[in-house]
């Protein structure tokens, strides 16, 4: 039987998921060099002791926000892409969770083209890869579906990683554009192109007829 939670465990869990989100904000407005953890405390309207009561550094909550993010958009994306039906719906789901989810959580997508960018000025600093590892897992997902695709004849015959790794690419150029344009975007219309385009890219070529 699974003990119940005590009052101390969920006010713990939720200060912490408070000052989750305070540090995503911040870390997304200022960068990681830029911010303090006075202006975490700041945004979470707490002490500055009270942050370093459950994070013992700027990195650990960094990493804690960073990862916390990272756990919620894979599980989103998974469970979208899962639930669709046939490849073309799978990733119509893809980039739509995807596009949806950094762009109700605008600071997030800063942090993550940050982290990305940090890991490229300096691919050899001794630190954990967290989006390195979430792409390779959301990668797979789709991995898996378009092997299955090539298999059934659904698709021609591609990588099938080297396609899962395409459609992460664009998907993300997608997010960059609604993210950074200046201009008001369709975000259904622009998802739907870019899935056409894709399948485009994927339908067996049709056999040309002999007279």
């Amino acid at each position: 039987m699974a003990r119940k939670p005590r009052k101390e465990d969920v006010l713990n869990e939720f200060r912490r998921s408070e000052l989750i989100a305070a540090a995503r904000h911040v870390f997304g407005v200022h960068g990681f060099e830029n911010a303090t953890m006075e202006a975490i405390a700041r945004q979470a309207d707490v002490a500055k002791g009270t942050v370093y009561l459950y994070y013992n550094s700027k990195r650990e909550i960094y990493e804690a926000a960073l990862r916390a993010c990272l756990e919620e958009l894979e599980a989103v994306v998974r469970k979208r892409v899962e639930a669709a039906d046939g490849l073309q719906s799978a990733i119509a789901a893809f980039v739509a969770s995807r596009v949806e989810f950094f762009q109700e959580r605008q600071d997030f997508f800063r942090m993550y083209v940050d982290e990305i960018g940090s890991r490229v000025r300096a691919p050899k600093r001794p630190r954990r890869n967290l989006c390195g590892a979430m792409i390779d897992r959301q990668a797979r997902i789709l991995e898996r579906l378009i092997a299955a695709a090539v298999q059934r004849g659904e698709i021609r015959n591609v990588d099938p990683w080297a396609t899962a790794l395409a459609v992460f690419d664009m998907t993300r150029g997608l997010v960059a554009r609604h993210l950074l344009s200046q201009e008001r975007s369709d975000t259904a219309r622009d998802v739907a192109f870019l899935t056409d385009l894709i399948w485009t890219g994927l339908r067996p070529a049709r056999r040309k007829q002999t007279s």
